[in-house]
């Protein structure tokens, strides 16, 4: 019994420690794959030399965020951006947003001085979200690259009209409408705000839209049609290195695409909204491609939209809208078309705390931890490398035998927004871990300020309790200086 006793607890020995010598080796394996990135020079683009093998042949690179406010994830993909603008001749940058509102922004910023605060005006064509002194340095870039033989030009692969911080809503069009007037005048009996009052539904979500401002829609996006075509030659003549005319002609069809969308929503309906969008991004991402110099493109947007949702995620947000779809995301439809073509690359925090965005409209936002160091994916990376660093999931020398959990189900937390589940080789083709991020360089008031939105229950606690112990402690005085009063009378 004894030897039997004896010889099991030499089988289980045996097992566990063939199991962590096989786990050791996987991982030595592991770190001779990676790319270690300087986390005190992210923008330098040397340092990304490691992408030219990998993107020899593809024709559009996609660089998500898994937490859209941070101080690093922007920098790291800028140095990425310069790196394959400056020797893979990727020409355009095309973001999450409107076509309209960046294309203003950009015309805007071509026409300026090219100082500090052009570069900061630049940025209001984008989400607010966007509008950071991290994102800042990707337009001071652009604006370094316009003399080059490689000039940057970014536009928006998206169809949300009306959502640049500086272009809110139909204020947008306002500006379009402003800026074609320095090119050509409008066609004949143009009316403003005629035109405004017909186009306007198409933006602010869809939340304005009935299916009677349809054949209205369609009247004033065929006017802009007709207006485009007199600018167009004028803005090619104006700015030939860049393709502003291009993106100019192409918007009338993005302008479609955002009326298909509020018709097929039927108006507001936020839990189709993604799903939706996604769709008609995809064909705008292509028309892009095929318009673009060298046929290549660079997409610049959040992780639910670019990654391939190998497991058909729902976001169960908290609140008035429930399980909001991600898929088919523009990443899946993207890579089921393109294959090869197409290398996603998204980067993961390990640690650290910043601004999370805890519903899809950006209504409810707060300062949080990032605890990715605690999850199964975390663990493994951590322990790879001291520094931040990249992997590319497409390498030959990775295998479902020896790095499983690569190769796996595992759970992510999207922001503060819910669960996704991610398996790293089939959601993207490259990660970048960064050991630790935090919030983007905005004065600290700013971050409170925003923090207030998704910490106001408690807040409205801590003002409750304290006017409550304000005017406790006003009526208790009231009464010592009573009771005081009345015993020096007493007295007398």
């Amino acid at each position: 019994m004894r030897d039997y006793v004896k010889n099991l607890f030499g089988i289980i020995f045996s097992i566990v420690f063939f199991q962590n010598l096989y786990g050791q080796v996987s991982e030595v394996k592991l770190k001779q794959l990676i790319k270690e990135i300087d986390r005190d020079n992210y923008t330098s683009a040397e340092q990304y030399s490691f992408l030219s093998p990998i993107v020899e042949d593809v024709s559009l690179v996609m660089l998500g965020e898994s937490i859209h406010l941070t101080h690093e994830f922007p920098l790291v993909r800028i140095g990425m951006i310069k790196y394959l603008n400056e020797n893979e001749n990727y020409n355009i940058i095309a973001m999450e947003g409107g076509a309209a509102d960046i294309w203003v922004a950009q015309d805007i910023l071509f026409d300026s001085q090219k100082e500090e605060a052009d570069f900061k005006k630049a940025t209001s064509g984008f989400f607010f979200i966007w509008n950071t002194p991290e994102i800042q340095k990707l337009i001071e870039y652009q604006a370094s690259s316009l003399g080059t033989s490689n000039p940057l030009y970014i536009t928006a692969y998206d169809v949300q009209q009306g959502t640049g911080q500086g272009s809110k809503n139909t204020k947008v069009f306002e500006m379009l409408a402003e800026r074609l007037s320095y090119y050509s005048k409008p066609p004949t009996d143009f009316d403003l705000e005629k035109w405004l009052d017909q186009i306007s539904p198409i933006t602010f979500h869809c939340m304005k839209y009935n299916s009677s401002d349809y054949h209205e829609a369609i009247s004033a996006i065929n006017i802009l049609e007709e207006w485009i075509q007199t600018a167009a030659p004028k803005v090619k003549k104006q700015y030939p290195n860049i393709p502003h005319d291009v993106v100019l002609k192409s918007m009338p069809d993005n302008f479609r695409a955002s009326l298909s969308l509020c018709e097929t929503l039927g108006g507001f309906n936020l839990s189709r909204y993604k799903v939706v969008r996604d769709s008609l991004s995809y064909i705008n991402t292509l028309d892009l491609i095929k318009s673009a110099p060298n046929n290549k493109i660079i997409i610049w947007a959040h992780l639910s939209h670019v990654y391939y949702d190998s497991y058909d995620n729902i976001i169960p947000e908290v609140g008035e809208w429930n399980d909001i779809a991600v898929g088919p995301t523009v990443g899946e439809r993207l890579k089921k078309k393109l294959g090869s073509k197409v290398y996603t690359i998204i980067p993961f925090a390990e640690s650290g705390k910043t601004i999370l965005i805890y519903n899809d409209l950006n209504l409810d936002i707060g300062y949080g931890k990032i605890t990715n160091d605690q999850s199964d994916f975390g663990k493994l990376f951590t322990q790879l490398s001291q520094k931040d660093f990249f992997l590319d999931l497409n390498s030959s020398n990775l295998s479902k035998e020896k790095n499983p959990r690569l190769f796996s189900k595992q759970l992510f937390l999207i922001e503060g927004m819910g669960e996704l589940y991610l398996n790293f080789s089939s959601d993207m083709d490259g990660l970048i871990w960064i050991k630790k991020i935090g919030a983007p360089d905005w004065p600290r008031f700013k971050i409170i300020l925003l923090s207030s939105l998704h910490y106001k229950k408690q807040l409205a606690v801590v003002l409750i309790v304290g006017l409550g112990w304000l005017v406790f402690s006003k009526v208790r005085k009231s009464r010592n200086n009573y009771s005081k009063n009345t015993d020096e009378v007493g007295q007398i």
